[in-house]
């Protein structure tokens, strides 16, 4: 059975002790602490690390490794086919992509979750914090889990909050997925995130802090970088994602462009959209464009290293953009559509540009490729979202948040009752 804390009294002033400034760049990222015992939770619709698509469960992989790394017992709950040199516990064999379960098939998921806070709530001694990943409306049943257990957590909302719910979703249920997550502790991955959750959530939100993804060292290449002319794109094929617009651009700069990615074949919309615009354009333009289906994170790198530039005409508020500084660390500047969190990421002149149309990005082609300092970039990247400096930045939140539910007497000694 799933135990829940007893009702405790938060005083203004102590609410004030959580609301903490974002951690930055440039925080002090010195940690005094003993090692903690981290519950990692991933919801199981792809394996961690993810086989090709999949940049939350990338995130949540480079994160718990690094953890390990850096001394502390990590948990990863994903899974079967999820890997860690951590402990893994798993509740379902396969990933659900792999099984091909719709996102519409929400059983699936939410029993692998029910578990996994059924595990930490029967071993609450186990676990000093539990780090949840909400990334789809799918996952909504995070935030009723995570308000039952008596052990500090945090979650990180990994895209836009409440999701598509705005526009097709938004209804009488809703307004209690804003009352668990007003009281759940959150980290926005970038501040145009922050601002977007905080416009549109319904009740205030108790966002502590914003921090950006992470690359392991790995994925920062080494010595002469000597890209070849192709363009590309890589990411999941949806029209928000821009895909047509980039082939666009690289017939119209004569160039031949490189598609990698994923078609989701589980919404109509996002089928169509691969089938009757985007491939039928790859198909009348063979010179120009060419799809060669979702790739390795090994392959990625070699793609996106021998590659010209980047294009990444978005076309929502995409509140990080993963693959934008996995271009960066490969040395492959990138000009994308200013929406979302792309101003935060992309220095015009040090490691990309922006464009505001398709044919403002094919004049900016040749000025990009041909005159960014490519090894500068990697350093400069590596500076600002290696994987180390993400992990302190969250021992630091995870200490904070620990501190001040001990303070409140919120301790895993305090008695609970059965739902």
């Amino acid at each position: 059975m799933i135990t829940q804390a007893k009702n405790i009294e938060v005083s203004k002033t102590q609410e004030d002790q959580l609301s903490l400034e974002p951690t930055r760049v440039n925080d002090d990222l010195t940690f005094n602490g003993q090692n903690l015992k981290i519950a990692q939770i991933a919801a199981p619709w792809f394996s961690v690390p993810p086989r090709d698509y999949g940049g939350t469960e990338a995130v949540i992989s480079n994160l718990s490794e690094e953890l390990v790394n850096q001394g502390h017992h990590v948990t990863l709950f994903a899974s079967g086919d999820s890997k860690t040199r951590g402990e893994l516990k798993s509740y379902i064999e396969t990933s659900l992509s792999m099984q091909k379960i719709p996102w519409t098939n929400y059983l699936e998921a939410e029993y692998h979750m029910i578990n996994s806070f059924r595990e930490i709530a029967h071993n609450p001694h186990k676990y000093d914090i539990v780090h949840t990943h909400l990334s789809s409306a799918s996952d909504l049943i995070i935030l009723k889990l995570t308000a039952q257990i008596a052990v500090p957590h945090i979650c990180t909302i990994h895209s836009n909050f409440p999701f598509d719910r705005r526009e097709n979703h938004l209804g009488e249920g809703d307004k209690y997925y804003f009352h668990w997550a007003k009281d759940t502790p959150l980290i926005a991955i970038s501040d145009r995130a922050k601002e977007n959750m905080m416009r549109d959530s319904q009740l205030p939100l108790n966002i502590i802090g914003v921090i950006p993804h992470g690359l392991p060292d790995n994925h920062f290449v080494q010595g002469e970088i000597s890209p070849q002319k192709n363009l590309v794109w890589i990411g999941r094929i949806v029209r928000e994602k821009g895909t047509k617009y980039a082939i666009e651009a690289a017939i119209k700069a004569k160039r031949k462009i490189i598609i990698a990615g994923i078609v989701d074949n589980y919404l109509p919309a996002h089928i169509d959209y691969f089938y009757q615009e985007v491939l039928p354009l790859i198909e009348a333009n063979p010179d120009c464009a060419e799809y060669i289906g979702p790739v390795s994170n090994e392959e990625k790198i070699e793609l996106l290293k021998s590659s010209y530039c980047f294009l990444n005409p978005i076309q929502w508020e995409e509140p990080f953009g993963l693959v934008m500084i996995e271009a960066m660390a490969c040395g492959c500047p990138v000009i994308s559509f200013n929406r979302g969190a792309a101003k935060e990421l992309i220095k015009p002149g040090i490691n990309g540009d922006f464009a505001a149309s398709v044919d403002e990005m094919v004049a900016k082609i040749e000025s990009v490729g041909n005159n960014i300092d490519r090894k500068q970039m990697v350093k400069d990247t590596w500076n600002n979202y290696s994987v180390k400096t993400m992990a302190k930045r969250y021992v630091l939140k995870y200490q904070e948040v620990i501190n001040f539910y001990q303070n409140l007497g919120y301790s895993q000694s305090i008695q609970t009752k059965s739902l």
